[in-house]
């Protein structure tokens, strides 16, 4: 599939005939420093005599977008770190993050929008997790220096006058590899179909697909504006398999193909006219642990421990590998723009406050961003970032667990 989509996009290239025009360059750059407090998670323990410490890390990122007759090109530079106080080497990674041309032809009398290449493509709702982010697992709301890399992609569009068809092929095998089992084992090729409506106030689609790993899935998803303040949104998603790491009697995980699950997201949105919004979400994934599982992992390690065996332990951090460390979840999001007022008598700063709570063993993950537009001229920004996120609730739970308790970040970013 890959070499076909590369064959047509080569196709695509020669005929394509637009005026030529100067390609545009757009630079964004950010500097991240940050601490990071260790957890003490059985999951994550060092051998007997050994003690993780707290780090502090500074990187640096620079990303350039650049399009050209029809074509969008994104690189991504990153050093990591430029400083770590254990003193680790440092690593320059230069990321294709997005290749890719769009353009429209004629077929029987049909406008088709094409889109081929490696694009970031996703058609998810919701703020917490995204059902229908069906490509690459692409992390929401991280902190830090993040890069996220597109799949390769040929898309076949038809507009009407309130909706959309599209027939796709992927290969999300495109990007850098993974040391991560789950991830690596998750790539996958595959066609599919996809129609997009607007009904009134009300955005509708649907999605059928099938690749090489999920062999079938069907979605859908529905996003509603029910008056000037609030607003509602839904998705969903059924998969005939799916990976899983199942948990064994005195030996490692071990990773095996699953039949059937399901995912579901039912979101709320309030906004007033000060600038304040809430979204509140309660999302479902099948493919995920369950507090139990949790609970018999962390009893598992314990006896392995115990006898000696902490490679084998260890092999159960992986359970965090999963896109959703619990089945059952929920989160509540505030922010405040204040463009609309000042806040602690600063204009342009913008507080963010994320709670994601799981429902079934207690754990919570808290998250606070202080965001400040020092300088905007169109052209031309500087932005600083405070954030602070805790790993927290009961001390079973399976958030309370993760390798750290917190990390602090001061990010600098911009553009030129």
């Amino acid at each position: 599939m890959k070499l076909l989509i590369t064959g047509l996009m080569g196709c695509l290239v020669c005929t394509h005939g637009v005026a030529q025009t100067m390609p545009t360059f757009d630079w964004d750059w950010m500097m991240s420093a940050s601490h990071t407090q260790p957890s003490d998670s059985p999951l994550f323990a060092l051998p007997q005599g050994q003690k993780r410490e707290t780090a502090e890390q500074v990187d640096a990122g620079l990303d350039l977008e650049s399009r050209w007759r029809g074509w969008t090109a994104s690189l991504a530079l990153t050093l990591s770190p430029l400083y770590h106080s254990a003193e680790q080497s440092r690593d320059a990674t230069l990321t294709l993050s997005e290749l890719f041309w769009q353009g429209e032809r004629t077929l029987a009398g049909q406008t088709l929008d094409i889109t081929a290449g490696k694009i970031r493509l996703d058609w998810g709702v919701g703020y917490g997790y995204r059902p229908l982010d069906l490509f690459l697992p692409y992390r929401r709301n991280p902190l830090g220096i993040q890069v996220e890399e597109g799949a390769g992609v040929l898309a076949l569009s038809s507009y009407q006058e309130l909706g959309e068809w599209t027939l796709l092929a992927t290969d999300s095998s495109w990007g850098r590899s993974s040391d991560a089992l789950l991830i690596e084992s998750n790539e996958q090729q595959g066609v599919g179909l996809r129609h997009y409506r607007l009904v009134g106030d009300s955005e509708i689609q649907g999605i059928v697909y099938y690749d090489n790993v999920r062999r079938g899935l069907v979605g859908g998803s529905w996003v509603s504006v029910l008056n000037s303040a609030w607003g509602v949104h839904t998705s969903w998603l059924y998969q005939r398999e799916y990976w899983q790491f199942q948990q064994q009697t005195e030996r490692p995980l071990e990773l095996v193909k699953m039949q059937h699950a399901g995912q579901f997201l039912f979101g709320l949105n309030w906004a007033n006219a000060e600038g304040h919004n809430v979204i509140a979400e309660y999302w479902y994934d099948g493919r995920s642990w369950n507090a139990q599982e949790w609970q018999q992992a962390l009893t598992s390690v314990a006896q392995l421990s115990e006898v000696g065996h902490s490679q084998m332990a260890f092999s159960y951090a992986q359970g965090y590998q999963a896109a959703n460390v619990m089945a059952h979840n929920v989160m509540l999001h505030w922010t405040w723009d204040s463009t609309r007022g000042q806040l602690l008598g600063i204009d342009d700063l913008t507080p963010t406050l994320d709670v994601l709570w799981s429902v079934e063993d207690g754990g919570l993950i808290i998250t606070q961003w202080f965001n400040w537009q020092a300088y905007d001229s169109g052209s031309a920004s500087l932005e600083l970032e405070f954030a602070a996120r805790f790993f927290s609730g009961d001390s079973d739970s399976a958030y309370a667990n993760l390798p750290d308790s917190a990390r602090i970040l001061f990010n600098l970013k911009g553009k030129f």
